[in-house]
């Protein structure tokens, strides 16, 4: 489909069958996804002391995803780790995940959202510091 001006559209089909004209409705959820392009990545993505990740999308994505940078951490010392998504939709369909490499810190979904149109969300992770993030 192309120029879709609603989030959350029905659409009327028509057919035939055995020679009378029926009609079906159909719900269709647009989305707003994001094919990446990178502004700035983390120095050594997945590590502490690590620059800030910003990612900018082109339009139709979200707004923007930005972690908060993370300051450098003695070992076992923690920070709290935020994400910020803008511009997503629908939020219901979104699941923002943190990881330090393969490993997942924090997958959050927010099924319980009802709004189609694009909005914001946070996700925070407190993170503590280990030997193995020196990198």
């Amino acid at each position: 489909l192309l120029n879709v001006t609603e989030w959350n559209p029905t659409i009327l089909g028509y057919y035939e069958c055995r020679g009378v004209r029926k009609m079906v409705n159909t719900n269709l959820t647009v989305y707003r996804k994001a094919p990446w392009r990178e502004v700035g990545v983390p120095a050594h993505p997945g590590t502490l002391g690590s620059s800030p990740s910003h990612r900018d999308s082109p339009v139709g994505a979200p707004e923007s995803v930005v972690v908060d940078p993370v300051p450098q951490l003695a070992v076992g010392h923690s920070h709290e780790l935020k994400c910020r998504v803008a511009g997503a939709a629908p939020i219901r369909n979104l699941t923002v995940s943190l990881r330090r490499g393969d490993e997942v810190l924090s997958a959050k979904t927010f099924k319980g959202q009802s709004q189609d149109e694009p909005g914001e969300v946070e996700v925070a992770h407190r993170l503590t510091a280990q030997r193995r993030d020196h990198g």
